[in-house]
Parts: structure tokens; sequence; C-alpha cells
């Protein structure tokens, strides 16, 4: 693939280059807020602050990104730099028509893992810019841990979305292009581009051994009484449905009076039953939610984060994703033109899974 190598002090024009050359009309990206990372949308060139690459980089998880950029089905085009986990989501969130790929330019930075956004505003002088597997430890000893998502995930790198953003060793990056769409941004910007090799297989085995070997030693939920338990603690606040970027229905079955009983229906279906938990449908919510997302999910965690009971939710979410998705060899977010496995297949191609 066709790219070039910039300096990190290069990103601000880079971006800039982006609006000033109308290759986009805007920018979601991230940008320091005091110690925190935050988002923002910037429209002015002028806007885009100085050592972008600082936020961009950061170990840091608030919000997947793709959430912001859900249902946006304007004209203009954005543009949207982002960790890997959240251009998968958007990937998504097109094939789920929720946007249109023409009017987006995915960029996706590389990703080391990251810490819950307020650890990391925190410790952000402990944790620094860069994490490498020393750092890891280092930072683990002192009880300042990656987020569980993080430690089972194993796409980390940037290989996803129309551009790539490489970190190299010092303060070096290659851009470059993974589609025509993102090879073109990069021509417009009057790069000199090159044949450039960032696959990356023995860092990507690695970290996926890696990842494999934390989820293998997560706790298990093997029964239904072990994910009642498992979920002793939720409140239904939907706060894991509200943050999860590919969670996208307009009216939501647990808004409504069924799915969301009250009053004269909690009354009429505790008479019919004798006697119901409250609130009520906590294990149905949950089992519902899990079907809706399991050849979507792409295991940011976001719902773990949001959880107000700090229930471990990417135990359960990510975790059954996964096994479903090895089940119809579906990555999700890998390929825009990949179609989502329950529009196409067949029921005869899951009978040897049933045996």
């Amino acid at each position: 693939m066709k790219g070039a190598e910039i300096g990190i002090e290069d990103l601000e024009g880079f971006f800039r280059g982006l609006l000033e050359k109308e290759v986009v009309d805007c920018l979601v990206m991230p940008h320091a807020a005091g110690k925190n990372i935050a988002y923002m949308l910037v429209t002015d060139p002028k806007r885009i602050e100085s050592s972008p690459g600082k936020a961009i980089f950061a170990p840091s998880f608030g919000v997947n990104a793709a959430g912001i950029v859900k249902g946006w089905t304007v004209a203009n085009k954005v543009g949207l730099v982002a960790k890997p986990c959240e251009i998968r989501a958007a990937i998504e969130l097109v094939k789920l028509n929720q946007m249109d790929k023409d009017s987006l330019l995915l960029i996706s930075v590389d990703c080391s893992g990251t810490f819950e956004n307020q650890v990391y505003a925190d410790h952000s002088d402990e944790i620094g810019e860069r994490l490498e597997s020393g750092k890891i430890e280092e930072l683990k000893g002192k009880g300042i841990e990656l987020r569980e998502a993080c430690k089972i995930c194993d796409s980390r790198l940037a290989d996803v979305g129309d551009i790539a953003m490489v970190r190299l060793n010092g303060d070096k990056v290659v851009v470059a292009g993974l589609t025509n769409m993102g090879e073109a941004a990069l021509t417009a910007l009057e790069l000199q581009l090159e044949d450039k090799e960032i696959e990356r297989k023995e860092e990507k085995a690695r970290i996926a051994e890696e990842a494999k070997k934390n989820e293998e030693a997560l706790p298990k939920i093997s029964s239904i009484e072990e994910l009642e338990a498992f979920l002793q603690d939720c409140i239904v606040c939907k706060n894991c449905r509200d943050v999860c970027p590919v969670c996208y229905c307009k009216e939501c079955f647990f808004d409504q009076p069924l799915g969301n009983p009250a009053s004269g229906d909690l009354l009429n279906l505790a008479e019919l039953r004798g006697a119901i938990g409250v609130p009520a449908n906590q294990l149905f919510y949950h089992l519902t939610r899990v079907y809706h997302v399991s050849t979507t999910c792409v295991g940011c965690g976001a719902c773990a984060d949001a959880c107000p009971k700090e229930i471990p939710l990417t135990r359960y979410y990510p975790v059954i994703a996964r096994k479903v998705q090895e089940v119809f060899e579906y990555e999700p977010g890998k390929d825009v033109e990949e179609p989502l496995p329950f529009v196409v297949y067949e029921e005869e191609e899951l009978e040897d899974k049933l045996r």
C-alpha cells in the first residue's frame, strides 16, 4: 500500500490540510481537555490544536467515537480519527445503514491499550504518552491497570478504515492509504507516497496470543444461575445500551410498556406470576441485547465503563459475541463490503454447528 513517513509534529499540518484541501468538511478527533482526553468536532483548520499526536495516541478511552457520528446522514464529509475498535464500530454502522460510507473518511490510529478516562487523568504523568509491555507491567504493579476490554483485544493495530496511522519508534508516524479514498486523501495533501509495509504479522501474533491468554483467565459464566448472579446488581439503567456504538434501534423494546413495565403493568405481572423481581426484566434485557449485538460487537468495553454498578460487562458481551462471530466466521469492522451474517446466512450452513 502507498503511504508516507512523517514526523509526529507534522500531524497538525496533516489534519489542517484535510480541511483546507476540502478532503473532508469536518473532523471528529481526540483532543486534550486538561489531563483528560475528549473528542471535538472541528470545521475550521485554524482550530486544529498543536501537537494533536499526544491526544490521538493517548492510552485513554472515554466514549466510542463511532457513537458520536451514529445516525449522521448529512451530505458533509466527516473525517473520523479514532482507535481501531472505534473505526470497526463505524464500519458496522455503515453496514447497518446508519451512515453513508461515501460521507466518511475513516482514519485509524495505533492503540497500545487504554485506561478508563478518569484513571488516565489521575495518573497521566505516570502513564505518559506511550505504552509498552514493560511500562504496562510497571503500572500494573502500582494498581494502574488497562481496561479489561483492552487486555482481551487482539485488534489494536491500525489496519482498518481508509487511512492507517502507524506509530513508529521515536517520533515518526507512517500514514498509509488502505482504500482508494484513503490514498486519494493522502495524494490531495501532496505527500510523497511510496510503498509501505504496515502488516506487522509478528506483533499481531504477539498481541493475539496475549489477548487469548487474558480472556482464558477471565471468570467464566457457564450457567443461567451464574449469569443471574453476575447481573444481580443491574438496575436496568440501560447505560450499557446508550453508550454501545452498534446498538442503534430508534425505538427500543425496553423503553416500551411491555419491556419496561411500571405501575399497573408491573402489578399485573406480579399478580400473574405471584411475585416478580424488580426492577423487572433484568435478565431478559441483557439476553435480548447480547442477541442484538452478537455479530456486530467490536469489544470496545464502553458498556462496562458506563455501568454505574461496576458490573464487568466485558466478561459478558464481547466474550459471547466473539463465540457467535466464530460460528459465522465473521470479524466485525474488518471490511465494509462484507455482508452482515444474519443478512446472508442459510440455515443449512449451521447444521454442523448444531450437532
